[in-house]
């Protein structure tokens, strides 16, 4: 058994470490930009254009289009093709954008794809956005609660949800992510990713007084249909990152996977440890 009555502890210490790292993470990134977490054009204001490509890209290329635009573009690939897609701030030109990649060696194909935002759009779009994930965040709550009419184990529940959400954002500012719409959609999913392990581990153990050797078990079987449920959806948003050629969607499954992986230690470790101790098992 991965966590048992005499290590536990230290399964819930890395969980609780983890999530302070991500807070000093995302206050770093807070000094730094101003913000929690990097915008993307749709949340910030801006231009972004997206062109379709086939074959590679030269050496070096992306280096060239940051110092002509003054950001650095975003490759997307998968079976169907490519994509190359260059945001900022400023008002570009897409027919001149377009010569520029030309000219450096990339087979374009079709029209690209221009989405312009205007500053006040995008901070409305930004403040609404934050104001959807604090309500859902909220009615999650309030519905564990209900659910369960027990403090702790709800209090276990809403803490794994957080903690998988803080520490994808702070997993995103690592990796130089932004935070689009998209990735707005999919962190909102994330709270339901999030209490579907939670909840098949909770309910098995609070079904009855255990003794520590039925705890383990119970625990031991709990885990299998956790995983193999985390294993399924990681595999399908796998899938969407290999196949799709839209980025919004590859986007959203990239954020989904991240706080997957973090639900796995959030849930196992430190949710299993809190009912562990709950139970005085």
């Amino acid at each position: 058994m991965l966590v048992n009555k005499s290590n536990y502890k230290y399964g819930l210490m890395f969980a609780q470490l983890l999530f302070i790292l991500s807070l000093v993470v995302i206050a770093q990134a807070w000094s730094k930009n101003g913000d929690w977490v990097r915008k993307a054009v749709d949340l910030s204001g801006g231009t972004e254009i997206t062109f379709k490509f086939s074959g590679g890209l030269e050496p070096g290329l992306e280096d060239r289009i940051a110092n002509e635009y003054g950001v650095r573009p975003r490759v997307f690939r998968s079976t169907g093709g490519g994509g190359i897609s260059i945001a900022s701030t400023k008002e570009l030109n897409a027919t001149a954008v377009e010569g520029f990649l030309k000219n450096g060696g990339i087979e374009l194909e079709g029209a690209p794809s221009v989405k312009s935002v205007g500053p006040a759009l995008g901070s409305s779009f930004w403040k609404q956005a934050q104001l959807s994930i604090l309500f859902g965040f909220i009615l999650m709550g309030i519905s564990v609660y209900m659910i369960y009419r027990s403090p702790v184990p709800s209090l276990a529940i809403i803490l794994s949800a957080a903690s998988n959400m803080v520490e994808t954002i702070a997993a995103m500012n690592i990796l130089g992510m932004e935070m689009s719409l998209g990735g707005i959609a999919a962190l909102l999913m994330m709270i339901g990713y999030s209490v579907d392990t939670n909840v098949v581990l909770t309910t098995r153990l609070l079904r009855k007084e255990f003794g520590s050797e039925d705890f383990d078990r119970t625990l031991g079987t709990s885990m299998m249909t956790g995983l193999t449920m985390s294993a399924a959806s990681i595999a399908a948003l796998v899938s969407i990152i290999m196949f799709s050629p839209a980025s919004v969607l590859t986007h959203i499954a990239s954020v989904l996977i991240i706080g997957l992986v973090f639900d796995l230690p959030n849930t196992w470790l430190q949710n299993s440890a809190i009912l562990r101790w709950h139970l005085r098992a």
